[in-house]
């Protein structure tokens, strides 16, 4: 009798190690799910990560909240996501902005690339350069050579020193060896004002100039998107121009170290999303262009545009 009790208790403390050993993402999520945005709520980042995030919630089977942590250039936000234990509970937004002040001698406390798991890619800012209805140039063309007869004569906006947009303009002319004055505003929603009032001839912007398009205010010379826009068919890219630009990311990562199986499950969730038509109706709003790529796509993407960055960085530092 006491030899069968013991091979019982055996067999108990066999089954609970294996119930005990079983995977943790086997049953994932089985909570809600925390997104951090490194914005003001608000914006185009937040605004499109909210519908996307509700999107995702069908596949996930728990909900999304949304917590809103800007500033510092998106480095409290990013500090506090790479800080975030690695369980697919907490997750976040990736911009451009997030990696290219690293560029720029800030000290983080975390690896701009490697603190992340990357989930998946939603989409692309679109970066115009865009002048007013009544400028002299029709054409990019005509804008870069007027920069190259006179140089230092023409000024231009963009959100800041060191974003995207201006990386973009310093790589033009790096390559035209056109020479425009940058007059760096507080943000992209300053830029419009300033072309608008003539205190700058031309930007090189997110889609803050759409609206002033459509009522023909301004006129979009060309786009910086890797084809060309849907919503802007006539508009060339600057690709097709010949120039280099960089990419206004948007994408979907976590902590570095998340377990694949949670990884892949996210990734299935936010890819199939996209295909919302809430989601997709937000992005043609905010004249974003919706793009579907894997994570392991995206983080070579992003080290790419990390590379480039730092390298026209490099460029601009030597021209001063």
């Amino acid at each position: 009798m006491a030899s069968k009790l013991t091979a019982l208790a055996a067999g108990l403390v066999f089954a609970g190690a294996m119930v005990s050993s079983a995977p943790v993402w086997a049953e994932y999520p089985d909570k809600p799910i925390t997104m951090i945005v490194p914005w003001a709520a608000g914006g185009s980042t937040d605004q499109t990560a909210r519908v996307l995030a509700k999107a995702a919630e069908a596949s996930l089977g728990q909900p999304i909240v949304i917590v809103n942590q800007p500033g510092a250039s998106t480095t409290i936000g990013m500090a506090a996501l790479a800080s975030a234990k690695p369980d697919g509970y907490t997750i976040g937004t990736l911009s451009s902005t997030a990696y290219l002040v690293a560029l720029q001698g800030r000290q983080l406390p975390f690896d701009p690339i490697n603190s992340f798991s990357y989930v998946s890619y939603y989409g692309d800012n679109v970066i115009g350069v865009a002048v007013r209805a009544d400028a002299p140039w029709k054409t990019f063309k005509e804008l870069v050579e007027d920069g190259k007869a006179r140089p230092g004569a023409i000024k231009y906006g963009t959100a800041g020193v060191g974003t995207t947009q201006h990386l973009t303009t310093a790589a033009i002319q790096f390559a035209s060896k056109a020479k425009f004055t940058h007059i760096p505003q507080q943000g992209s929603a300053a830029s419009m004002p300033a072309l608008l009032g003539g205190h700058v001839d031309f930007v090189t912007e997110t889609s803050v100039w759409a609206p002033f398009v459509e009522d023909k205010q301004v006129r979009l010379l060309a786009v910086a998107t890797p084809q060309r826009s849907k919503l802007y068919p006539d508009v060339p890219t600057l690709a097709e121009l010949g120039y280099d630009s960089l990419r206004s990311v948007q994408a979907i990562i976590a902590p570095a170290g998340m377990p694949e199986p949670i990884r892949a499950k996210l990734e299935t969730a936010f890819r199939k999303a996209l295909s919302d038509k809430a989601f997709l109706e937000t992005m043609d709003r905010l004249r974003m262009e919706t793009i579907d790529l894997p994570g392991a796509e995206v983080k070579k993407l992003v080290q790419s545009e990390y590379d480039r960055a730092g390298q026209l960085l490099q460029e601009i530092g030597k021209a001063k």
